[in-house]
């Protein structure tokens, strides 16, 4: 394999800045446990204590007799068995926090975010009321805050909550979208019924919080809202009629414009929210596999043609095949467009559930660690309704661990649902509004611990991940100068590398065939020298991007779909200098040779 000069990518020597990164992980080879160890047990006795101080005058419940008889001690030594057993079985599990480990979106968790992790499951608090999480609640409050700080919300009108993980944070977005898409038509219909405003059903649905304001401010507009008779929640189909009969034209429901390259989980959101299928509508992807700007904005005026509201905009920062960034801000001014001349307010989520982190390097102009539009992209993060992040993603937090992000209070607190058991002790906490009742702390705490230990900035987060950037590009550099097959997709904003292995001019199920021959020497199925993942592009969703891609070796499109190696690397350890071989080279070297020895690859 021939070397590539990557002087222009990779910076010589390792600061002292650098050299500290690595007291935030285990190691590889646990090469922090000595210390470590000493931290935990420091964590546990203290824990220990804090139950002995608790109400110490009132005896104990398990005396050192009982402790002593035999059916105790038979107990006590299952458990040291089972215990045993379970610890064994998972000697078998997946090595992701190795370097070798470049699969999927999991990686080595942090020391800060473990412990915190950890520390957090001793005390088990749930999230749902300060009744039962004194502590826990305002380590959540202190961990979102370093979140929207990190995106650019203003922390003095936004606010957010964490989720189980990215899932359930974006169903969260779509129905904060929905509430007031249902709120503002509501209002509209209530305020047409009257006489008091001409609107059609679509500028109804986005005529924003102005307009909505100025109309509630008439009793008889409120009181004829408040019958219920244009809710399209409690009474969805009678509303949807009454609806017809106000704006003269059938209510055909919303439409939610996702990008081709959007996460399944929309898929489950439109289920969930029950707006059947044909409410999706997919926005084209550009030739790098971002959201078509173009696009968008004919799907929303194709949209406002057919007489159906756009309930919600959804664009991705860190899109999970290939790690690319859409264009918020371009996305932003084509919304800003529609609501300044069109009067048509669209409610932005974007799901950075991966790529949120790399907000940590939106103003680091000292080093092109991300290319300007992506960081341009970074920065009208803010201007967007609500956003996703996953801190069990690039965050090096363990699972689960996902967050919600509102810039707006007010469309945060789309309702509150109470219950007579739980004594709610102010308007503002989460659990009034959260889609999860019973939430576990560990997540926030954990993100919290390593907000504060390492730092969601340049300096902290930011080396990281510039470290992770170079890393791809180093392996993307390797991949192309090592077989005349590897063929390496050139869409890469971030730390995801795709490529698939093809001869000039065959037919892509052939190409086909031989990448997924190629993934089973690295699945995750038994233990192999490094485990990688695989994706399949469809041209309904990639055409912009795999036409040209393809066409660079003449390929036969007899299927619709290219399936590619996919490798993520998140590890920090993947490209240091101090182990005794390089992985990167190590796993280029594997590759070729796997291409080069097995029969039915030639």
């Amino acid at each position: 394999m021939k070397n590539t000069d990557l002087s222009d990518v990779l910076r010589p020597g390792c600061s002292p800045e650098e050299i500290a990164l690595k007291s935030f992980f285990l190691g590889p080879q646990a090469e922090n446990a000595p210390w470590l160890r000493e931290l935990i047990r420091d964590v546990l006795d203290q824990w220990v204590h804090w139950r002995k101080d608790h109400y110490a005058t009132d005896g104990r419940a398990i005396s050192e007799a009982d402790q002593q008889t035999p059916e105790f001690l038979r107990s006590v030594e299952t458990f040291r068995n089972e215990v045993q057993e379970i610890l064994h079985r998972f000697q078998s599990e997946v090595p992701n926090y190795s370097p070798r480990y470049i699969g999927h979106m999991t990686t080595e968790i942090s020391l800060p975010a473990l412990v915190g992790h950890m520390l957090t499951l001793l005390y088990n608090p749930n999230n749902i009321s300060e009744e039962v999480s004194r502590v826990g609640l305002q380590v959540e409050k202190n961990a979102i805050g370093a979140l929207l700080a990190m995106v650019g919300y203003d922390q003095s009108k936004a606010t957010g909550h964490f989720t189980s993980g990215g899932t359930v944070a974006n169903i969260e977005g779509a129905l904060r979208a929905r509430a007031r898409m249902r709120n503002w038509i509501a209002a509209g219909a209530s305020a047409r019924k009257l006489q008091r405003y001409n609107g059609t059903v679509v500028e109804a649905a986005g005529m924003g919080w102005a307009t909505y304001d100025q109309l509630m401010a008439d009793p008889e507009i409120r009181s004829c809202r408040d019958e219920g008779t244009f809710d399209l929640l409690d009474k969805p189909f009678a509303a949807a009629d009454a609806i017809r009969d106000v704006f003269g034209r059938s209510y055909r429901g919303p439409v939610v414009l996702v990008p081709g390259n959007k996460h399944y989980s929309w898929n489950k959101a439109v289920d969930i929210l029950g707006l059947g299928t044909e409410a999706f509508t997919e926005v084209k992807t550009d030739e790098l596999g971002r959201m078509d700007v173009a696009d968008l904005d004919r799907c929303i005026g194709r949209a406002r043609d057919e007489g159906r509201p756009v309930m919600m905009v959804i664009s991705v920062v860190g899109t999970t095949e290939l790690g690319e960034v859409d264009p918020i801000d371009q996305i932003a001014e084509v919304l800003d467009s529609w609501r300044e001349n069109e009067g048509i307010d669209i409610w932005h989520h974007v799901d950075a559930a991966y790529g949120g982190f790399f907000c940590t390097l939106r103003h680091d102009e000292s080093e092109e660690y991300l290319t300007n539009p992506v960081k341009h992209a970074l920065r009208a993060m803010y201007r967007a309704n609500s956003v996703t992040i996953d801190p069990h993603k690039l965050g090096f937090v363990p699972y689960a661990s996902g967050a919600f992000l509102s810039g707006s209070v007010r469309e945060y607190a789309y309702t509150r649902i109470k219950a007579p058991y739980i004594d709610f002790r102010s308007d503002d906490e989460p659990g009034l509004t959260t889609v999860e009742g019973s939430r576990s702390a560990a997540g926030a705490v954990s993100t919290w611990l390593t907000s504060r230990v390492i730092g969601f900035d340049r300096h902290g987060y930011g080396r990281l991940l510039a470290r992770s950037v170079v890393a791809a590009r180093k392996m993307g550099l390797g991949l192309a100068d090592a077989h005349p097959w590897i063929r390496v997709n050139v869409a890469r904003d971030t730390n995801i590398v795709t490529y698939c292995v093809a001869r000039e001019g065959e037919p892509v199920s052939r190409t086909n065939a031989r990448t997924l021959a190629l993934y089973e020497a690295f699945s995750t199925e038994k233990d192999h020298a490094f485990f990688v993942s695989k994706t399949a592009l469809s041209l309904s969703s990639y055409e912009a991007l795999l036409r040209p891609y393809a066409g660079a070796w003449n390929a036969g499109w007899d299927t619709d779909t290219l399936v590619m190696l996919r490798m993520v690397l998140i590890n920090p350890f993947l490209d240091t200098k101090e182990t005794d071989i390089s992985y990167i080279n190590s796993f280029i070297e594997h590759l070729v040779a796997s291409i080069q020895t097995r029969n039915e690859l030639k």
